[in-house]
């Protein structure tokens, strides 16, 4: 008797485990400052994931790499970095209560031309996770208590469930923690173009960039004919030696039979 209600107990469990995730309801979401406000006693932290796109122009890469790097904390860093001749792409993670004083420093030192903020708002996501965390928390204290006074069959039944819940648990909790990682620390993408022509119109940097596009361009097609004929030259001198040994080769059998011609007639 006492088997058939802990497997009860156990499938009670389970459908609750998979209700969890509506313990809370939204009673309603003010349009004006996008605020979401849940039907529960305590309102979650809010988690927001920034994501910047920057553009700009700089009159020395080198510096302007000198002036991030002292205007970032310690605690953040590069994630990506991909140099260029005359462009430099950067990934870097701000802290995001530093977010709006990184920013401004880049706006006060160089000409930005394209800024994008990207703001996406994981609370309610977060808290469905926590909330889950919590059933799965509360399962797995009352399936200990039944361990200690369960048969040996009905331990192995509640071995089995907490080995689930833990790693159900686990992956939830790892899915908190990127969650807390991408909140605390917001994503910069910052592409900075060396400036061909000192002057302050976009255009004109613009059209400086093309021509020095166009003219690495030019220098890297050059480049690569030469390397394919240095790849290619070992192959026509052998084609050329062979090609020569037949022309003779030709020359000498044609010469042999005119020879014998003329000693016929």
């Amino acid at each position: 008797m006492k088997k058939v209600v802990l497997s009860l107990f156990v499938c009670v469990l389970l459908i609750l485990q998979g209700c969890s995730s509506d313990e809370y309801q939204v009673t309603y979401e003010d349009e004006e400052s996008q605020t979401i406000v849940l039907a529960d006693e305590l309102s979650p932290v809010r988690k927001i994931i920034y994501e910047v796109n920057i553009y700009a122009n700089v009159n020395d890469l080198n510096d302007a790499m000198n002036y991030i790097k002292t205007s970032m904390n310690d605690d953040e860093w590069f994630d990506q970095e991909t140099i260029n001749d005359h462009s430099t792409s950067l990934v870097i993670r701000i802290k995001s209560d530093h977010l709006e004083s990184f920013i401004e420093a880049i706006r006060s030192e160089f000409t930005v031309e394209s800024y994008q903020m990207k703001a996406t708002d994981i609370s309610l996501n977060y808290q469905d996770k926590t909330s889950q965390i919590q059933a799965i928390d509360s399962q797995i204290d009352r399936l200990i208590e039944l361990y200690d006074e369960a048969s040996l069959s009905d331990m192995l039944i509640i071995n089995q469930q907490l080995s689930n819940l833990e790693m159900e648990r686990n992956q939830l909790q790892g899915e908190l923690n990127l969650f807390d990682s991408l909140a605390d620390y917001s994503e910069v993408n910052l592409t900075l173009y060396a400036s061909v022509i000192p002057t302050e119109s976009p255009f004109i940097q613009r059209l400086g960039r093309a021509f020095s596009k166009g003219w690495d361009g030019l220098i890297q097609f050059g480049q690569g004919l030469v390397l394919l004929i240095a790849t290619m030259l070992p192959f026509l001198i052998f084609m050329g030696t062979i090609a020569i040994l037949v022309i003779i080769y030709i020359k000498k059998r044609n010469k042999k039979m005119d020879l014998m011609k003329q000693k016929n007639i």
